[in-house]
């Protein structure tokens, strides 16, 4: 068999034809899902994107394979020094390449990420140009179509190709944006008052800091595709054209991808599936072209698996699935159906049936985590969404939430007061999780745990943002902002310092003998 599995980044669900949506953005990708299982309800069990690349790969939530974040000992994934693959514990592609399998990646996101790990799934790792990052979906074909072309005549490999379109910035060329413009109108949430009150709440990526970075300018980088701030209906729309025109752009690569199989006679014989790494906010919880949340947009992804032989041959009823699914689950599937053995030490389950057209047992809930923007965890059930805040970095967030996501897609109401037992059954959940992953004999420490004081401040430090929100009118949100920060900031080391602290401590002493002393003569 071969296989081709198409990442792409940071692309939506909901914004893609195969899922419902009313713009034409993705018709190649639709005419794949024609002959494919497309899978309503798959989740990535960890964002963003270097967490759900691990977690993908590794078979492993990011609680155990040590990958939450992308910054320090949150970003580090637990693999001792040795010789070969651990045998219990394989990434996917040393997985296959026991299968038989030839691996090859046309991707830059170990380079990009630092996440150079991710090069143990590949025989051959291909960087598509010089660039570190971004590199154009015409790049990536042309270092594909070579590739497949060189390997046409060969059996049993895996290509993992890497596309970053749908990712700010939105670098595409003008005219998709126009073409999306012209195609439909954007969706009528949020509407002008929503975003109104989307000025309150902080944080980058955010409706009045959408462009904000400690180094930047705050303006758009590319103005005729994105805005500088979300201030009204017209800029959401404006953010909503460049956001659909990258996925346009995309797709039409992607259909010149799925051409060239057809040209080389193996289109019939090449199973082809495509995913995202994470979704995007488009507005959600305040939060505007950005993944920095465990909600639902970010963590749901699209799948559309086809498996030539298999899927192609199925009833129309059976071409989709709602079923709770994680991405770890991925990895057994795909062994399962090459009839490689389920390495102990993963822990995602698979789906294979369902490409198969059996109906499957459902889990009751999923857990999702972010630790990239913010430290959170969510539990997922068909109908529900509870968040819970552990830091949230510049960000807004509020310690907990609980949403009726079937009900509210958009994530508007939030019921946690509203629904004491329904929020108590979700927090139950969450515990239940987490102790079955770090409370039991033998578990690693929970990565989102011992780093709470490092915190996810990677891309955003909170002094100067809250320096920011001064500059800017917004004193009250730096306020608010640096009282909930300053109530966790106690810092204590448990081994020694890697920098002295001397400087900082005395002006803390300084300040309290002066407040004393102020006190004293009151």
């Amino acid at each position: 068999m071969r296989i081709i599995y198409v990442d792409v980044d940071t692309l939506r669900a909901d914004h893609t034809t195969p899922y419902g949506y009313h713009r034409p953005t993705t018709p190649n990708l639709q005419r794949l899902a024609d002959k494919s299982v497309t899978f309503d309800r798959y989740y990535c069990s960890d964002s963003p994107c270097m967490p759900s690349r691990t977690a993908l790969t590794s078979g492993q939530f990011g609680i155990t394979n040590g990958v939450i974040g992308h910054f320090g000992p949150a970003a580090q994934f637990r693999l001792d020094a040795g010789h070969g693959p651990e045998p219990d514990r394989p990434l996917l592609g040393q997985a296959l390449q026991f299968g038989g399998y030839h691996t090859a990646a046309i991707t830059v996101f170990a380079e990009r990420h630092r996440a150079y790990y991710f090069h143990g799934n590949f025989r051959e790792s291909i960087r598509a140009t010089a660039n570190w990052g971004d590199e154009d979906a015409a790049d990536v074909n042309r270092a594909a179509i070579d590739w497949i072309s060189r390997h046409a005549d060969q059996d049993n490999w895996y290509l993992h190709l890497t596309y970053w379109e749908p990712h700010t910035n939105y670098t595409q060329p003008v005219q998709w944006t126009r073409r999306m413009a012209e195609s439909g109108p954007v969706r009528s949430w949020p509407d002008s008052e929503t975003i109104a009150a989307h000025a309150e709440i902080y944080g980058p990526r955010s409706a009045l800091d959408l462009n904000y970075t400690m180094m930047g300018s705050g303006r758009s980088p590319v103005p005729h595709n994105m805005p500088d701030a979300i201030t009204c209906r017209a800029d959401f729309e404006h953010l909503i054209n460049g956001f659909d025109g990258a996925i346009a752009y995309w797709d039409h690569h992607f259909g010149q991808l799925m051409a060239a199989l057809e040209e080389l006679g193996i289109a019939e014989e090449t199973a082809v599936i495509v995913r995202a790494d994470h979704g995007e906010s488009l507005g959600e919880n305040g939060s505007y072209a950005e993944h920095g949340l465990a909600n639902e947009p970010t963590h749901r992804l699209p799948l559309v698996f086809y498996w030539p032989g298999i899927t192609d041959e199925l009833p129309t009823a059976a071409r989709r699935d709602d079923t709770l699914l994680y991405n770890i689950d991925y990895a057994p599937t795909l062994c399962e159906l090459l009839g490689i053995p389920k390495p102990a030490g993963w822990q995602g389950e698979s789906f294979a049936a369902a490409l198969r057209g059996a109906e499957l047992v459902s889990r009751e809930y999923l857990v999702l985590g972010h630790g990239a923007h913010t430290y959170q965890r969510a539990v997922r059930t068909r109908d529900h969404l509870y968040i819970r805040t552990y830091h949230p970095g510049c960000f807004r967030a509020e310690w907990e939430q609980l949403f009726d996501v079937t009900a509210d897609p958009h994530l508007t109401t939030d019921l946690l007061d509203r629904e004491p037992e329904l929020a108590m059954i979700m927090r139950t959940y969450l515990t239940e999780w987490w102790h079955t992953y770090a409370g039991r004999p033998g578990a690693l420490p929970d990565p989102m745990q011992t780093t709470l004081q490092t915190s996810p401040t990677y891309y955003n430090d909170p002094i100067t943002y809250a320096g920011h929100l001064r500059d800017t009118g917004r004193a009250h949100l730096a306020e608010h902002m640096e009282q909930r920060l300053g109530s966790l900031s106690v810092p204590v080391s448990w081994h020694t310092p890697d920098r002295p602290r001397t400087a900082q401590l005395a002006a803390r002493w300084t300040e309290l003998m002066r407040a004393r002393t102020q006190h004293e003569s009151a």
